[in-house]
């Protein structure tokens, strides 16, 4: 499903239910709120609409902007699947965040969308400087005869409220296991495969490689990972190695998977790595037959995880 662009894009609703959020990450929290808003357009035969921003507020106006948990195309396949009719954003631009917040549900949800009811977060916030909460968008929609429903927070077992930015700390801390379970699916970092000094493959133990030096991609502390790695030839469990590969004194922070059975050629390649469990902390070893050592011991770990 391809996303519209409402300011540009062609594009003609009628009557529709709208999900509105930055929804980073696809999480729990989300997909509950995205699926009552599926259920109430379905029993109503109305059209179903996620709408949503192209990157983060906090990116663009420089406000402690602290990574994404899925980058604005993995959010937005990731949206796909849940199978709304439609998923709609507006580029987020420094203008566009000077908006006032009558503005917003005047122009964007009732002008453009056409929405007949709008489901939101209880923390939701929009307008020019976070004028408009879910509360104050629900006193404006009644003003078009329109309905808010504003969502509770969804809990985990420990009554902890699951949030973007609540799993991105865990994530930082490299509780994995936490941030899968909180996101309802498995960590993920893709990119394409790039080539690395090849020192691996010498050792028996060939990585695929993602560069981490621009990404913009919330990511667990450096170390070693049991993981899975999809590729176009499949999915295989995996060591990956997040880091500067300190036994070799190198300064490019890198990805590095070791695909387990894996024969071929991936550079170029896009992959998707998913993170299963922290192993042990990156270290540096005091030579190469101690390194190739724990590689092994890390392979029996990784199985064992798995």
């Amino acid at each position: 499903m391809k996303p519209i662009n409402i300011l540009s894009d062609n594009f003609k609703f009628d009557s529709t239910v709208v999900a509105l959020g930055f929804f980073d990450g696809v999480h729990l929290g989300h997909m509950e709120l995205i699926g009552k808003m599926l259920a109430y357009a379905k029993t109503r035969n109305l059209t179903s609409i996620i709408f949503t921003f192209d990157k983060s507020p906090k990116q663009v106006l420089e406000q402690d902007f602290d990574g994404y948990l899925t980058t604005p195309k993995e959010k937005f396949d990731l949206l796909s699947e849940i199978g709304p009719d439609n998923i709609c954003y507006v580029p987020f631009t420094k203008d566009f965040a000077r908006l006032s917040k009558e503005a917003f549900v005047k122009e964007i949800l009732i002008n453009k969308l056409k929405a007949q009811s709008v489901f939101v977060g209880f923390n939701f916030c929009f307008g020019a400087n976070k004028s408009g909460n879910s509360e104050i968008l629900k006193k404006e929609l009644s003003q078009y005869n329109r309905e808010c429903h504003i969502i509770d927070p969804v809990k985990d077992e420990n009554n902890v409220i699951i949030s973007s930015s609540a799993i991105r700390q865990i994530v930082r801390n490299g509780d994995i296991p936490l941030a899968n379970s909180l996101l309802g699916r498995k960590l993920s970092f893709s990119g394409k495969v790039v080539h690395g000094d090849h020192r691996a493959t010498g050792m028996g133990f060939p990585t695929a490689n993602l560069l981490l030096e621009n990404s913009q991609k919330c990511l667990p502390p450096n170390g070693v990972y049991a993981c899975y790695v999809d590729t176009p030839a499949g999915t295989y469990p995996s060591i990956v190695n997040i880091g500067y590969r300190p036994t070799f004194d190198k300064n490019t922070h890198l990805l590095e998977a070791h695909l387990c059975n894996f024969a071929g050629d991936l550079y170029g390649k896009e992959i998707r790595v998913k993170f299963l469990k922290s192993m042990r902390p990156e270290i540096k070893f005091p030579s190469m037959g101690a390194l190739m050592a724990q590689i092994e011991k890390d392979r029996q770990t990784m199985m064992e995880i798995i």
